[in-house]
């Protein structure tokens, strides 16, 4: 069976909660890195926010939406820690769009332009 992804998210969170915020996602099968933007209100180091884009399932928003709860019927990740869980709850901002977006950079870019940040350049 094919995992439908049906939303593209674009997402950030300040820096010191970064950790916690991937270690939720890797608990939910997001395995590896998935904060690897870096992020300021200048544009220039230091960073202060980390972020990202992905497309995802209907359940992954859902799950999402509803931290530092499950959906209804969902049971407890043994992976998932409750404090990295609430570290999603409070401190990352997710915006999504449809998968099939062909402009997923503009998506980010919204985002921070809402958020008050600025891409950082990754080093030549």
């Amino acid at each position: 069976m094919t995992t439908k992804h049906h939303y593209r998210l674009a997402f950030c969170v300040p820096i010191e909660e970064a950790e916690a915020c991937n270690r939720a996602a890797n608990a939910l099968g997001r395995a590896g890195e998935n904060f690897t933007v870096r992020l300021s209100a200048t544009g220039t180091d230091p960073a202060t926010h980390l972020g990202g884009s992905t497309v995802e399932t209907d359940l992954f928003l859902a799950t999402v939406a509803a931290a530092p709860g499950l959906p209804e019927g969902m049971e407890w990740p043994t992976a998932l820690k409750s404090e990295d869980w609430q570290a999603v709850a409070d401190h990352l901002t997710v915006v999504d769009g449809i998968a099939t977006s062909t402009a997923p950079g503009a998506q980010f870019d919204a985002m921070l332009v809402t958020a008050g940040l600025r891409r950082i350049p990754a080093d030549p």
